[in-house]
């Protein structure tokens, strides 16, 4: 099973949310909340795999509070789920450390395949999303020599497999490691590429 949390301050939408979430097999939606005052106390206590959260919140906003959990959780998921399309939301969320990017207009089922995405270690992005960043990093860099930021040999392996899409799960099973070694790794990868998700790995250094 998918843990996954809402928080969404929309009281009709989060209803909504709930129900799709409901309504797939492999998905059990552990806590929901209007607002991310206490989310990092929320996810200690639940620790769900996946986070849905809008930007847009009262008290903190939901970009906030992705560099507040990543800071402390870098291994969660974040989708953001919102209304806004301007480029200043969606390259902050990015830049935070949100792993996925979604609008509401997208349909329940896009909804769920991205929680599936994001929980296998993909980037997930609305279309009309993933050209905005393709194009804001357009002149984005190529993959670095391991040398340039002090990658091991492995773990220069790994981020061009990342690069390339492949899963975490997928890239474990190619490099013959464990899922746990695989997100040591991971975790290395970020903190010596000042990223802080897969998808701002991504928009960073894939291809053109």
């Amino acid at each position: 099973m998918i843990k996954t949390a809402i928080v969404e301050d929309q009281v009709r939408y989060r209803d909504l949310l709930r129900t799709i979430l409901s309504n797939s097999d492999n998905i059990e939606l552990v806590f929901e909340r209007e607002h991310c005052r206490n989310i990092v106390a929320d996810v200690v206590k639940q620790t769900p795999d996946v986070l849905i959260m809008d930007i847009d919140l009262p008290g903190k906003s939901g970009i906030d509070a992705v560099v507040e959990l990543k800071a402390v959780f870098p291994g969660v998921k974040i989708l953001m789920l919102t209304v806004f399309e301007d480029d200043d939301k969606i390259f902050a969320a990015i830049k935070a450390g949100a792993d996925g990017y979604l609008l509401k207009k997208d349909s329940p089922q896009k909804i769920l395949d991205a929680i599936r995405e994001l929980h296998e270690g993909k980037a997930s992005m609305n279309g009309l999303i993933a050209k905005k960043v393709m194009e804001y990093f357009y002149n984005k860099k190529p993959i670095p020599e391991a040398q340039d930021f002090h990658l091991t040999k492995r773990e220069h392996e790994i981020l061009k497999l990342l690069v390339e899409g492949l899963s975490y799960k997928e890239i474990a099973a190619h490099c013959f490691i464990s899922p746990e070694t695989m997100n040591s790794h991971v975790k290395n990868i970020y903190q010596k590429l000042n990223v802080h998700s897969r998808a701002a790995l991504a928009a960073r250094f894939g291809n053109k």
